[in-house]
């Protein structure tokens, strides 16, 4: 085991290092090939990173396989509570989703390619495992362990999940692809000291065998030739064949070619559907009862979803029955079980409404059917019926209102429902209309949606260069009036009206503040604040009262051009100008009652205009934030718009999911619509980082993967770890997943 153990030490060293010389290359060609600055600077950024973490990584991958080494034969598999897989059965955040589906098929490909290597290696390692065999992920050096390793050791630095798939594509390339020579060796060293030197490969059918060959051989053309279509359906393939691989184990038996009861028959998956009564599943959540209202939206969720499962469990029972489960081939009866925990796996998805989840539930014993007559459904990603599936969810997840179901797409999921449910027998070409149509609808509803979106972000574009035209002329208005003693008209003037004659002429004109007009305007309010002056000589103030006249013209025409203006303040500041001298001495001499309500009148108009203003100036400035908040708010930049939130209402239970429409770098404010593109909220980004640090908002991870190819994955993820806790042994080409429910 030490000559073992340095042959795969010495394979690891070499490899890591060509792996590191060759990243930079390759991340730089993606650099040059990216689609926006931004990601370019992720690929320079992650140069970076790599080089300054090449040490650490290959630290922690070598830790990695010597820790394999240390817990051979001794370290217990994990631990996994067969009760909670239907709990487990959940959404796997897409960065997850990218990596497994990335390291997935690396041992796929690797376990494939290296097949009698691999067996003969888990036979002679189970010898020096006091007879114990192994499975897959405890073959040392194999697949499993080495990918695990690489994966733990990329997972010491940040970088971005894309740069992570690089690392992948390269990890394969330039590693597990040159493995076979080091599986050769390792069997030798065995062989060499008397380990099952005439080993034969007992208990493995040839046509596994090829079949695993053929399959391996089929992508490595696909993917030479750009043959998307049959690569996928060569992964969709494996991804099947490892589920009913799992459930096969977990059932106690075995899959394959030595069934004692062949598959289900056309005729009689469609005789015996004939029987299935109709479900009686609840269309959608029910209100919750006075006691609960407002605080229980969450209880009546789960019990919502509850009934559904209930009834889809029993969906199958009555299935079974009608199918005779004694005579049920079990290649059949896991079928059914996997509809089902696709089934399940949707009604946990948090972010598809239960309206949707409820009405797409009612598609659960059709796609029962279709799976039996038809296994490419969870083989090709292109089956119509999956497609059908992908779309319905993906649009019920974006076009779906819980609060006005008749709107957005919810009407022709409904349709879409009905029809497969009334017109599906046992012609699956029904679903490539259904798929048309259903796409149609589709492209229309995001027609309507992104067009409300843009009517509602250029009426948000319009505020915002109505605020910054606002902000400007108040940090004007601010400049002129700062440390000036002035009659209470002329400030609720200037701060008022005046205020928005400025913000009309920098919106009016290209120019902005640099026209001629805002230079007039500007140089109309000077001459305003010039006739109040203190300690003005008799002379000049008199030279200044000659002009009231024609000043008095040039502000009442520029504030009628507005069309909208406060009446009350301009005829204030008309009454002034009439005798400004008069006025300045009443205001110093009259107490009469009179005199004093046009006072108290003309101060509360200065103190509303103030207020306008200050209002205005202060949403310019930056708000007082923690370093924590400022972090937040620079990561919050950088998002990408159509990214989801969910905010949390004030009780803690209701919650509102809308997207991210809009942002304006300018006065950092944040516009979000709803599912039909309507504006639902204007935060500012200080307010958003506060909601997010504090947990009453989150991000929503948007999905890369359809829903199938998802679900899928997650009950192989499941299943695996179920798998890994029990006791049977398996051969060790099969793929490493797990089951949800018993």
């Amino acid at each position: 085991m030490l000559r073992y153990r340095q042959q795969v030490l010495d394979f690891c060293g070499e490899h890591l290092d060509e792996l590191f010389e060759r990243a930079g290359t390759a991340l730089l060609d993606f650099a040059e090939r990216a689609e926006s600055n931004t990601v370019q600077g992720r690929f320079f950024e992650a140069i970076s990173h790599l080089n300054r973490g090449r040490a650490q990584i290959t630290g922690c991958f070598l830790a990695e396989i010597e820790q394999g080494f240390e817990q051979f034969g001794h370290a217990p598999p994990p631990s996994v509570d067969m009760e909670d897989f239907d709990d487990e059965l959940s959404l796997i955040a897409p960065e997850e989703m990218e990596e497994s589906v990335a390291t997935e098929n690396i041992i796929i490909k690797a376990n494939a390619n290296f097949f009698p290597e691999l067996y003969s290696l888990s036979q002679r390692l189970a010898v020096v495992n006091d007879g114990q065999k192994l499975k897959d992920y405890e073959i040392l050096a194999g697949p499993h362990h080495l990918v695990r390793a690489f994966r733990h050791a990329l997972r010491t630095i940040d970088l971005d999940v894309k740069i992570k798939i690089v690392m992948y594509a390269l990890f394969d390339k330039l590693f597990m692809r040159q493995a076979h020579p080091l599986y050769r060796n390792l069997n030798a060293v065995l062989k060499e000291d008397g380990i099952l030197p005439h080993i034969r490969p007992v208990g493995i059918k040839k046509a596994r065998e090829r079949e695993i060959r053929a399959r391996a051989e089929a992508e490595k053309v696909a993917a030479e030739q750009g043959d998307s279509d049959e690569s996928t359906t060569s992964l969709g393939s494996e991804l099947f064949d490892s589920i009913l691989e799992l459930m096969a184990t977990k059932r106690g038996g075995t899959r394959g070619d030595g069934q004692a009861r062949p598959p289900i028959a056309r005729e009689q998956v469609v005789s015996a559907f004939k029987k299935v009564p109709s479900s009686d599943l609840p269309t959608r959540p029910e209100a919750p009862p006075p006691a609960l209202e407002g605080v229980a939206n969450v209880e009546v969720d789960e019990r919502f979803l509850g009934r559904v499962k209930e009834t889809l469990s029993d969906e199958r029972e009555q299935v079974l029955d009608a199918l005779d489960r004694d005579q049920l081939a079990p290649v059949d009866a896991d079928l059914i079980d996997l509809i089902g925990m696709l089934f399940e796996y949707m009604l946990n998805d948090p972010v598809l409404p239960n309206s949707a989840k409820a009405l797409i539930s009612h598609l659960h014993t059709p796609y029962l059917k279709v799976a039996l007559i038809d296994r490419r459904l969870l083989v090709n990603r292109n089956h119509p019926a999956r497609q059908l599936l992908d779309d319905m969810v993906e649009a019920g997840s974006l076009w779906v209102e819980e609060s006005n179901p008749n709107r957005g797409i919810f009407p022709h999921i409904q349709r879409t429902v009905d029809r497969v449910i009334q017109g599906f027998g046992d012609d699956v070409s029904l679903f490539d209309e259904l798929l048309a149509d259903f796409q149609k609808a589709v492209a229309e509803q995001r027609k309507r949606t992104d067009s409300m979106e843009r009517r509602t972000k250029e009426t948000a574009r319009g505020r915002e260069r109505l605020q910054l035209a606002k902000q400007r002329a108040a940090k004007e208005i601010q400049s002129l009036t700062k440390d000036r003693s002035l009659p209470e008209p002329v400030l609720a003037f200037l701060k008022r009206t005046w205020l928005d004659m400025l913000a009309f002429v920098v919106l009016r004109n290209e120019a902005g503040d640099d026209s001629e007009a805002w230079k007039e305007a500007v140089g109309t309010a000077e001459q305003l604040i010039g006739l109040f002056e203190p300690e003005l000589t008799e002379e000049v103030f008199q030279q200044r009262i000659m002009g009231t006249g024609r000043l008095r013209t040039r502000i009442v025409q520029s504030v009628r051009s507005m069309g909208s203006y406060n009446h009350a303040i301009l005829d204030a500041l008309n009454q002034l100008l009439d005798d400004p001298q008069q006025w300045q001495n009443r205001r110093a001499t009259d107490n009469s009652e009179a005199t004093a309500a046009a006072l108290l009148s003309a101060s509360e108009q200065t103190a509303s205009a103030t207020s306008y203003m200050r209002a205005i100036v202060d949403d310019s400035n930056e708000e007082s934030l923690s370093d924590e908040e400022r972090a937040m708010i620079e990561r919050l930049r950088k998002l990408k718009f159509g990214t989801w939130f969910e905010f949390t209402g004030d009780d803690g239970a209701t919650t509102k999911r809308i997207k991210l429409s809009w942002m304006s770098l300018l006065t950092s404010t944040c516009m979000f619509v709803d599912r039909s593109g309507m504006q639902a909220e204007i935060k500012t980004l200080g307010e958003l980082a506060q909601e997010i640090l504090s947990g009453r908002a989150r991000v929503i991870p948007k999905q890369q993967h359809p829903f199938i190819e998802r679900a899928l994955v997650s009950v192989r993820k499941v299943l695996s770890q179920g798998e890994a806790a029990g006791d049977d042994a398996r051969t060790p080409d099969a793929e490493q997943p797990k089951p949800a429910t018993e």
